[in-house]
């Protein structure tokens, strides 16, 4: 009846999340990290990147090694900032579809620096009553994902397999 009962859609625009955190690295340390150009990127401890271009990569990572998902690098400011795009891979079957994320890194000094994660989700079409929870689940992937930043960095990768060994349980 004149669409009185119909499911309202959830907006179309992307959803932003920021987090910061503190990390007892060199800012320089942290951006080798962060950047898919060097090896010494953190997901490369826990699974593959395969560059394909000049500013595009693969990433297969060891917890979900039937999945790659293709990173563009859109900016790149060396000890600063990066940012990247990543559309989810169609075989998740996801309501997310792809993500911007950057990663701004403030120098507290030689061993310190201070690292600010913002993430614009964008999202498949879905009715609104499973937006607030797929916000969430974004939500908690960042703050998983810039605190799992911060234990590598300071802990090292045999800490983020402590931990990834866990979530598989």
């Amino acid at each position: 009846m004149f669409g009185l009962f119909e499911s309202k859609m959830a907006p179309e625009e992307p959803v932003e999340i920021e987090m910061d955190v503190e990390i007892e690295r060199s800012a320089e340390d942290v951006y080798a990290m962060v950047d898919f150009a060097d090896p010494r990127h953190h997901k490369a401890e826990v699974g593959s990147i395969t560059r394909t271009g000049d500013t595009t990569y693969d990433l297969v990572l060891d917890m979900m090694p039937d999945l790659t998902f293709p990173i563009t690098e859109l900016e790149a400011v060396p000890g600063r900032s990066y940012i990247i795009e990543s559309v989810l891979p169609a075989e998740l079957g996801a309501r997310l579809f792809k993500t911007v994320e950057g990663c701004e890194i403030e120098s507290h000094g030689p061993d310190r620096c201070k690292v600010t994660a913002k993430t614009l989700a964008y999202f498949h079409p879905m009715k609104l009553k499973h937006y607030e929870r797929e916000v969430t689940m974004i939500a908690m992937a960042c703050n998983n994902s810039i605190n799992k930043l911060k234990i590598h960095a300071e802990q090292g990768v045999e800490a983020i397999r402590a931990i990834e060994a866990q979530q598989m349980e």
